[in-house]
């Protein structure tokens, strides 16, 4: 199984008190967290600690639209820990 197809599994079946951490291979700088409110909805929090040293916290209901952004962050090289 591939590793996007098990993170699509892990989202859908991620329990409140659990995470998932993705970490760029290339560039360990980027990093997002991923939790689950008791509402659903997906909560994420992106690190860019390049030159801006920037966090975003965006809230998603969509396994989808979490797909897109981690390939636009990370491309297809990242690792995923489940917490």
């Amino acid at each position: 199984m591939s590793v996007s197809k098990k993170l699509s599994h892990k989202l859908l079946t991620l329990d409140i008190d659990e995470g998932i951490r993705i970490e760029s291979i290339k560039n360990r700088k980027n990093k997002m967290y991923i939790n689950k409110r008791t509402s659903g909805c997906f909560v994420l929090e992106i690190i860019n600690s390049d030159s801006t040293d920037m966090t975003e916290i965006r809230f998603c209901s969509n396994v989808k639209y979490i797909h897109k952004l981690i390939d636009s962050i990370f491309g297809k090289e990242y690792s995923v820990t489940i917490y």
